[in-house]
C-alpha cells in the first residue's frame, strides 16, 4: 500500500482539480463582470482549503501523545473545521455586501455565455466532487429485507 491511497489520494485529485476550476472561475468572473461565478469561484477555494486542511488533520491527527503534547494532535481535525468555518462565514458576507452594492447600483454581465458555458462546468465539478467522495450511498448499498430490517 503506497503512501497516498483510498481518501489522501481523492483529496489530492481535488485539490489539483478545484485549483484549476478556481483560477479558471475567477478569470472569467473578472473578465465577464459576473459576482454570481465569482462568488461560486470563492466556494470552490472554501472547499478546496477544507479538502487542504482536511489533509493536514488526518495527518496530524494520527500523531500519538508524547511528552510535548499529551493529548497527540487529536484536535487537529476540529481546529481545521473551526477555521475553515471563519473562512465560510467572511466570504459569505463578503458576498453578501457586494450583492447589496450591486442591487443598488446594477451592472451588466459581459460575455455572458462564457459565463453561462463556465458556471456550468463549475456545476459539474460540484457533482464529480460529490461523486468521487461519496463513499456511503443508498444507491449502492445492497437491498434489505423489509421484514427484518437486515
Amino acid at each position: 500500500m503506497g503512501r497516498y491511497s483510498g481518501r489522501s489520494s481523492r483529496l489530492i485529485l481535488m485539490c489539483v482539480l478545484s485549483l484549476a476550476i478556481f483560477a479558471v472561475e475567477i478569470s472569467v468572473s473578472y473578465v465577464g463582470n459576473s459576482l454570481s461565478l465569482a462568488s461560486d469561484a470563492f466556494a470552490v477555494l472554501s472547499h478546496l482549503i477544507s479538502m487542504i486542511i482536511g489533509l493536514f488533520g488526518v495527518r496530524f491527527s494520527r500523531v500519538r501523545w508524547h511528552k510535548a503534547s499529551t493529548f497527540g494532535f487529536s484536535r487537529a481535525e476540529v481546529l481545521g473545521a473551526f477555521s475553515n468555518a471563519v473562512f465560510a462565514t467572511a466570504l459569505m458576507f463578503s458576498v453578501f455586501v457586494e450583492a447589496i452594492k450591486r442591487f443598488i447600483n446594477p451592472q451588466k454581465t459581459e460575455k455572458a455565455l462564457l459565463v453561462l458555458i463556465i458556471g456550468v462546468s463549475g456545476l459539474g465539478f460540484n457533482v464529480l466532487n460529490y461523486v468521487i467522495f461519496m463513499e456511503c450511498c443508498y444507491c449502492y448499498a445492497p437491498p434489505r429485507d423489509a421484514e427484518t430490517g437486515k
